[in-house]
């Protein structure tokens, strides 16, 4: 059963000046050992007097209304207590979702996967090689496309994966009810037709903040099996991803066309320059063979576990 701890969690986020690292350092060992709400409650004030009697009601009665809401809402909860968490998200340590809020089918989290991710303004090469290159992987692996829901390089990995009527999942760094930019929302809710899913760690109506996609990169990176760059520059957001992602020890491959303008791709040659594990992409067909190779590794590994 999923939810588990969820209305604890959301009891220690509505408190004030209670974050994701207070949660996770300071009340971890009470949020394991509560039996519920109010036990919490009882632990927190014994631990200490900072909060009043009316911080506490408060922060109780606004866990109880979200709590509510989302069982009568067609959004699901995973916790980092459930069985279901996805375990990629471990290598996040305590800066890893305390909570997921998915629309969709969150069967589509157990399978392999990339991220293909890049600037917000790509250029008419690198559309029309990402939209080739995510055709290709949908239609000859199994692997699911995870993105941003970003303009650009995000919009199309998302599209074109939704046109093919495949598995795309996107991390959203606003809530599941609050698809940011608006113009995404119906691309949003054809995710969620084709057997895609939304995923936020954000409360459903949330807004978005600069810190939130850095945090939501983190997510991508930490949750893809790989990580693909279309096209950014050096001072990209993209490059929060490939840090993250190279960080956890992820696979990057970097597309660089050998024909390409003056001063273009300067964040993938950066990638390719300073991550030095990372692959340069520049066809199709090279590309596939190492995802080819790369599902081989993984699986190698995956027996490997076994055995031991």
């Amino acid at each position: 059963m999923m939810m588990k701890k969820f209305k604890e969690i959301l009891f220690l986020k509505n408190l004030k000046r209670v974050g994701k690292s207070a949660i996770y350092g300071k009340y971890w060992d009470l949020l394991t050992d509560a039996k519920d709400v109010d036990d919490l409650i009882l632990k927190i004030g014994q631990k200490e007097s900072k909060f009043t009697k009316e911080d506490l009601l408060k922060a109780k009665n606004d866990a109880e209304e979200l709590h509510d809401y989302i069982l009568n809402s067609d959004i699901q909860v995973i916790t980092v207590f459930d069985n279901e968490y996805p375990e990629k998200l471990d290598v996040m340590g305590n800066k890893r979702p305390l909570i997921l809020y998915i629309k969709g089918n969150a069967e589509a989290l157990t399978k392999p996967n990339i991220s293909v991710i890049g600037t917000r303004k790509p250029s008419h090469l690198s559309q029309e090689f990402e939209a080739n290159i995510v055709k290709n992987i949908v239609k000859t692996t199994d692997r699911v496309i995870v993105s941003g829901l970003a303009l650009g390089c995000d919009k199309i990995a998302h599209q074109t994966t939704v046109d093919e009527n495949k598995v795309t999942i996107a991390i959203l760094p606003s809530g599941v009810d609050n698809i940011k930019p608006a113009k995404h929302r119906k691309l949003a809710e054809n995710i969620v037709k084709t057997g895609g899913c939304l995923i936020s760690e954000y409360e459903p109506d949330k807004g978005v903040f600069k810190s939130t996609y850095v945090e939501r990169d983190g997510i991508v990176a930490a949750f893809s099996d790989a990580t693909f760059v279309v096209e950014c520059g050096i001072g990209s957001g993209t490059m929060h991803t490939v840090k993250a992602a190279y960080d956890f020890k992820k696979p990057i491959f970097s597309y660089l066309p050998d024909e390409r303008p003056d001063d273009s791709y300067d964040g993938n040659e950066f990638i390719l320059k300073e991550y030095k594990e990372s692959k340069k992409v520049g066809d199709i067909e090279s590309f596939m063979q190492d995802l080819e190779n790369l599902n081989f590794k993984n699986k190698s590994v995956s027996v490997q576990q076994k055995l031991c």
